[in-house]
């Protein structure tokens, strides 16, 4: 008979390392720094340089994409997938931020879709076209798996299915700088605006040139800055942010119940400190362009609020209502409700989901999740 009792003594020691590692995926998938040289304590040129993982995935052009073909460059790299609802639409308004603040045609920037199945070269085109359609350094990859998995596993980071329905993939909300020697010389939380800024500092660093600050965006109208800045990435998409067709002089309901009226001063406050006054039932995943737009810009893009009309369809108290936020109470994650949003009445009490696999675990057992 086997000695069983070796193995049995193991288990806890599997348990608790079983333990740590959901927990640092947690805290990653959160973009708090792993332990380690590279994700570290925020020094971004901390030593030794880790080389940057192989690959060969294609881009939404349909080219072929390698370590070896952006030798030479100066990249950040990001994790991101197309449908994603909950880190993506901040981490990529971050994204086209730093495109437009790091204008050199010496640094590029390149994200890794960790969506293999869905994100197809058309619909990273789709995907890029709705955010900064006309930035060129922007190289978005259609992976595959394994390779998926070893690209992150290079980068110190991970991926890993969520199980939720509608946000099915967990991943890295970090930006990556690589050399033109293909060493990775930084790691930055997208969540710290002072990781941000070294990276801006660090990226100018590594491509010898000074920071533009957005010079060519003097020259376009408001139109062309509200493409170019990725506002319509998150505005055209109610889930995401606030619509903002009819916005001039509407009353905007915030967080805590006050109402402002959307005029000149609300539009540039909200374009400027975004997290000052946010609206009802929307999370603070805008970033603040302070810095980047000069008055003019403002005045040029705030001018393009204001000509955009309410779809006639829609009436007046339709456009002007919040949307109700709450706490999913399966995956306690914050969600913004809407008419189509997936729920469940249960003992006299409608209960909201951010997915159907959500309202399925309810259902499986809603005493379990159910409010006394």
């Amino acid at each position: 008979m086997k000695d069983t009792s070796k193995l049995s003594g193991a288990w806890p020691i599997l348990a608790a390392l079983l333990a740590l590692v959901v927990y640092l995926g947690w805290r990653q998938m959160r973009g708090a720094p792993l332990p380690g040289p590279l994700a570290g304590a925020e020094d971004e040129q901390a030593p030794p340089h880790k080389r940057a993982p192989q690959f060969e995935f294609t881009d939404q052009h349909g080219s072929a994409v390698t370590p070896a073909s952006l030798l030479g460059k100066v990249w950040i790299a990001d994790f991101f997938f197309t449908t994603c609802t909950s880190i993506c639409p901040g981490l990529t308004a971050k994204f086209v931020l730093l495109q437009n603040r790091l204008e050199s045609p010496e640094l590029h920037f390149v994200s890794f879709s960790v969506d293999p199945p869905n994100d197809t070269p058309q619909a990273l085109a789709r995907y890029a076209s709705g955010w900064n359609p006309d930035e060129s350094r922007w190289t978005l990859l259609a992976t595959r798996e394994p390779e998926l998995y070893d690209v992150a596993r290079g980068f110190d980071v991970f991926v890993m299915p969520s199980g939720i329905e509608d946000d099915p993939i967990m991943h890295s909300g970090r930006f990556f700088l690589v050399d033109r020697e293909g060493l990775i010389r930084g790691s930055y939380n997208s969540e710290d605006e002072e990781a941000l800024e070294r990276l801006v500092v660090d990226a100018m660093a590594l491509a010898a040139q000074p920071e533009s600050a957005g010079h060519s965006l003097r020259k376009r109208g408001g139109a062309a800055l509200f493409t170019s800045l990725g506002c319509a990435g998150c505005h055209l998409e109610k889930r995401l942010a606030p619509p903002l067709a009819g916005i001039a002089g509407r009353e905007v309901e915030l967080e805590g119940g006050a109402r402002r009226t959307a005029d000149e001063a609300y539009l540039r406050e909200s374009i400027l400190d975004p997290a000052a006054q946010l609206v009802a039932g929307y999370r603070p995943t805008m970033p603040s362009y302070r810095g980047l737009l000069d008055d003019a810009q403002l005045a040029k893009l705030i001018e393009h609020l204001r000509s955009l009309a309410a779809p006639e369809s829609a009436p007046a108290e339709a456009q002007s209502a919040a949307p109700q936020s709450v706490i999913d109470p399966v995956c306690e994650e914050p969600i913004t409700v809407f008419d189509d949003s997936p729920s469940r009445e249960y003992r006299g009490r409608r209960y909201f989901f951010c997915c159907e696999h959500c309202q399925a675990g309810f259902d499986a057992d809603p005493a379990k999740y159910a409010k006394p």
